[in-house]
């Protein structure tokens, strides 16, 4: 696995992991699946993993988001956003900074969103967990998000269910939900893997678009 930058050297540093080491504990051996992992994102900055399947990549992400399943763990080093050391944390206090510090985009849509909610009621239930925004506010906010990421005819896709929606609109609704509290880091797990690839270069330009914005 390796790592690709844009470089803001003079930026705030976002993120920093040092020696980041994730194993399986209840395996024969604790073999490690990560091995001192060292990297650092600044604002403003986008940062590639690249890597063959099975490298860490997702793993790596996870561990930063405080994801990982039961059959990991972090066993040493430590990841600090914007200073605060997230290893400590609890989940509940993991699960405050989620979203509104930090947002991930998983790699298939369909899995990470709730197939018996509309879509927009998903958006606005963000926010509801992480701030005091009235209905209305949430709703607002959520519409504008959609129109950001430019979905078309925003109305009828806030009122729609995952499984009517195409693969590239799931997509810019999971983008929609992971920005719309304006997270300092933004992860995003091969994002385009489910896509044809004419959408894959639409979802690839829009995250670009939004970072420079």
């Amino acid at each position: 696995m390796q790592f690709k930058t844009r470089n803001f050297d003079a930026a705030d540093v976002v993120l920093e992991a040092r020696d980041l080491t994730v194993t399986l504990p209840e395996t024969p051996g604790n073999p490690a699946v990560l091995k001192g992992i060292d990297v650092t994102i600044r604002a403003g900055e986008t940062v590639c993993l690249v890597g063959e399947s099975g490298s860490g990549k997702s793993v790596t992400s996870l561990a930063i988001m405080g994801l990982l399943p039961d059959a990991l763990r972090v066993a040493g080093g430590t990841i600090q956003l914007q200073g605060r050391d997230l290893l400590p944390l609890t989940q509940a206090q993991m699960r405050d900074l989620r979203a509104a510090r930090v947002a991930m985009i998983f790699q298939e849509p369909m899995t990470a969103l709730n197939p018996v909610l509309r879509v927009g009621d998903q958006i606005m239930e963000v926010m509801e967990l992480h701030t005091d925004l009235p209905a209305a506010e949430r709703r607002r906010r959520a519409v504008a998000i959609m129109e950001q990421v430019h979905l078309p005819d925003v109305e009828r896709i806030f009122r729609s269910y995952p499984h009517q929606l195409s693969g590239g609109q799931r997509q810019r609704i999971m983008i929609a939900m992971a920005l719309v509290l304006e997270p300092v880091l933004l992860i995003a797990d091969e994002p385009t893997t489910a896509l044809d690839v004419t959408t894959q270069k639409q979802i690839l330009a829009l995250i670009d678009e939004l970072q420079k914005g």
